[in-house]
């Protein structure tokens, strides 16, 4: 079967994908706002203001703990087991995931690069002390974090939202169209470019596990997209409040060149992939639902 219809049984289920769709969006607001109290209390013990590394930490963090949340979710509402949110091989392929760190690495720090020299992007003083603790966070949680956004919407929702229809054309669309839209809306944008953006980025990703039969791309390029993000941020002295801006007006045409650069990656997916098709579980009897 292929990546997404893992949890298609003869029942649809909607009730308990809806449960599971909030129990994963819950638990990471929740832990959110347990780190970033604890931020907040630590930051005023050291006398710290401003974008600190306290709470860089607690934006990172509880979205990096979505991997096991999200596995255990999974284990718990459908009972398959948790390595089979990685990929349809239920192991992490480092051959998938080397090749396309290979491609998508310099692609994304030009597209990144780029783009942010084009936009204004508001400047703040830092400390070095300030500066290289955040540095640090980001080489260390950001790719987590990433990943942690991958196996959230691109796995459980994904997988999810596919279960709620028989025929498999249809269960695609529909969790392409649930995890993108969730993904979207949990970034609360109220701008029509940075949403345009979220639901290209989302839907694309969704595309290519579905073809490549796992999330190890999807990780590649979420994580390359932001942490060479939130570097270029830190080199230029942005403010990184001002940076993490969503509201109306702030996105513009600009967001149409990292939109073009998912299209032309997710195409390229397509094409590796045209003769062989969506990567599927093994067929050897080996159930990724079985324990």
């Amino acid at each position: 079967m292929e990546y997404q219809r893992v949890l298609v049984s003869d029942k649809r289920r909607i009730g308990r994908g809806v449960l599971a769709i909030i129990l994963l969006v819950g638990g990471m607001f929740g832990m959110t706002l347990g780190a970033v109290q604890i931020a907040f209390r630590v930051d005023a013990a050291l006398g710290l203001s401003g974008y600190t590394a306290s709470i860089h930490v607690a934006a990172m963090l509880p979205i990096a703990l979505l991997i096991p949340w999200s596995m255990l979710i999974q284990r718990w509402l459908y009972g398959v087991r948790a390595a089979s949110l990685t990929s349809v091989l239920n192991v992490f392929r480092t051959a998938v995931f080397g090749k396309a760190v290979l491609i998508v690495v310099p692609l994304w720090a030009i597209n990144l690069v780029v783009s942010n020299l084009v936009m204004d992007n508001a400047t703040t003083t830092w400390s070095t002390v300030s500066l290289a603790s955040v540095f640090l966070v980001t080489l260390l949680l950001t790719p987590l974090q990433a990943a942690g956004e991958e196996y959230g919407y691109r796995g459980l929702v994904f997988r999810v939202a596919a279960s709620w229809a028989t025929g498999p054309r249809t269960a695609l669309l529909l969790g392409v169209a649930v995890s993108s839209i969730v993904f979207a809306v949990v970034h609360f944008s109220t701008d029509p470019w940075v949403n345009l953006y979220y639901l290209v980025f989302a839907s694309t990703l969704a595309i290519i596990t579905w073809r490549s039969g796992g999330l190890e791309i999807g990780i590649v390029i979420h994580a390359v997209n932001n942490t060479i993000g939130f570097l270029f941020l830190l080199v230029i002295h942005a403010d990184f409040t001002a940076a993490n801006d969503r509201s109306d007006g702030v996105g513009s045409a600009i967001m149409l060149l990292p939109c073009v650069l998912h299209i032309a990656i997710t195409a390229w997916v397509w094409w590796q992939t045209r003769s062989s098709g969506p990567a599927l579980t093994p067929g050897d009897g080996q159930d990724p639902r079985a324990e």
